[in-house]
């Protein structure tokens, strides 16, 4: 009995650690979907289509900020078709040094605008995405900076 109780609390503490390795700041008029997504995946929405969205990833390979943003950036203007439109340095709650690369997109004639946040720790990369159409992320620009603003990541 002694070992089964033992194990049990091993477990239940074992399990106290596991979940997102960040911490979203949903801002005002944005809907939290909730646990729809794994536990490194976060989304967010408002009633007009603009989406946030945080995944985290293993830095494995290891790479530093700038590898990982100029890699992204390639791949969005090489295969994606997106133009890079602005480059900004940014900071998270957490205090890490980040870059934002913001891209924009014609979708059937409509300009689409895409926002990527990086942060990268030692164990892992932060990606922080805003999208949607251009109007409706202009509307929302303080909002979605907030939240960037406001990110909070395991160090």
């Amino acid at each position: 009995m002694r070992t089964k109780i033992a194990l049990f609390a091993f477990l239940a503490l074992a399990t106290v650690g596991c979940g997102r390795p960040f911490e979203p700041a949903t801002p005002s008029g944005f809907v939290d979907m909730g646990d729809r997504y794994s536990d490194d995946e976060y989304r967010a929405a408002t009633a007009d289509g603009v989406v946030l969205g945080i995944r985290a990833f293993d830095n494995d390979p290891k790479g530093e900020l700038a590898f990982w943003a100029k890699a992204l950036e390639n791949r969005m203007r090489t295969r994606g078709g997106y133009a890079l439109l602005d480059r900004r340095d940014v900071k998270s709650k957490s205090g890490a040094d980040g870059v934002q690369l913001r891209f924009g997109h014609d979708q059937e004639g409509e300009p689409y605008l895409y926002w990527v946040t990086l942060f990268v720790t030692d164990d892992r990369i932060f990606l922080l995405e805003a999208g949607g159409p251009k109007e409706e992320i202009t509307r929302e620009e303080a909002r979605i900076e907030w939240s960037i603003a406001n990110f909070e990541h395991a160090r």
